[in-house]
């Protein structure tokens, strides 16, 4: 376990080419994958999808359904690579220890903290933006989180399937692929950095309201102390696990304050 120099490796131009190519190309086909995944799984599931999923008219249960169902297109984008490529190795996976519980832990607490970071980030940010030019800045929020906060509920159902789909399938693409292949190409550091940021901006998709550049900045920012992880531990279990929890501590955390808000006197 140890982020091995060197830290700063730069290929060949065929290879950085080649590398940033490919990267992107499994970015778009995972999301490729997870739309087309997402409309089977919702003609399957019977949801009317003309007008988007929406969780107003669709039971929160097949709506997590249909969420879980479209981030099996980037397990199947992240693995058809590397069976086309026979470039297994890119990606660090090896049986699991005792110390990964821990270790996934520590990623938490490290998100937590960049979180918090980031967000007294942004808001200097935003109230420069709004001294120098008068442009009020909203935080950029996650489609999920407004659904959920109008039926609650769906929180909830929302926990496994970010502890079971979209940590691992996120990190497998990322993490796994993504960050292999910048790595490749630019050494270690540069690798987790493109990697987050590529991820940070895979995220502009998921906001349904707010100033997309802030959400993505803190998307980012979670990147990086994953990214760092999975370098640190050799794993992808470990960042895919530390990833999940915290979505699904957010969830749950959101359940409780929307079911707060709701049962409090008026």
């Amino acid at each position: 376990m140890a982020l091995s120099p060197p830290y700063v490796s730069v290929a060949d131009g065929r290879t950085i080419m080649e590398s940033v190519v490919r990267a992107l190309a499994v970015v778009a086909g995972a999301f490729l994958f997870a739309g087309v995944f997402s409309a089977l799984g919702a003609a399957l599931l019977g949801i009317n999808v003309e007008n988007g999923l929406d969780a107003s008219s669709t039971p929160a249960a097949l709506y997590a359904a249909v969420n879980a169902i479209s981030f099996v297109g980037f397990v199947l984008a992240g693995v058809a690579y590397l069976q086309v490529r026979d470039d297994q190795s890119l990606v660090y996976l090896r049986r699991p220890r005792p110390s990964d519980l821990g270790w996934a832990v520590v990623g938490v607490v490290g998100i937590l903290l960049g979180s918090l970071v980031m967000g007294v980030v942004v808001q200097v940010l935003s109230n420069l933006a709004e001294t120098l030019f008068g442009v009020a800045v909203e935080t950029g929020q996650n489609n999920i989180i407004t659904e959920g906060r109008e039926n609650p509920v769906l929180f909830l159902y929302m926990v496994p399937v970010a502890l079971f789909f979209v940590g691992p399938a996120e990190e497998l693409v990322f993490r796994g692929v993504v960050q292999g292949l910048f790595r490749r190409a630019f050494g270690v550091v540069p690798g987790v950095v493109l990697a987050s940021l590529l991820f940070g901006m895979g995220h502009y998709l998921a906001i349904s309201s707010g100033s997309a550049w802030t959400y993505i900045l803190t998307a980012s920012a979670l990147g990086l102390v994953l990214g760092a992880l999975y370098e640190y531990t050799e794993s992808i279990l470990v960042p895919a696990l530390a990833h999940g929890s915290w979505n699904a501590g957010l969830f749950v955390l959101n359940y409780y304050i929307a079911t707060t808000s709701l049962t409090m006197p008026s």
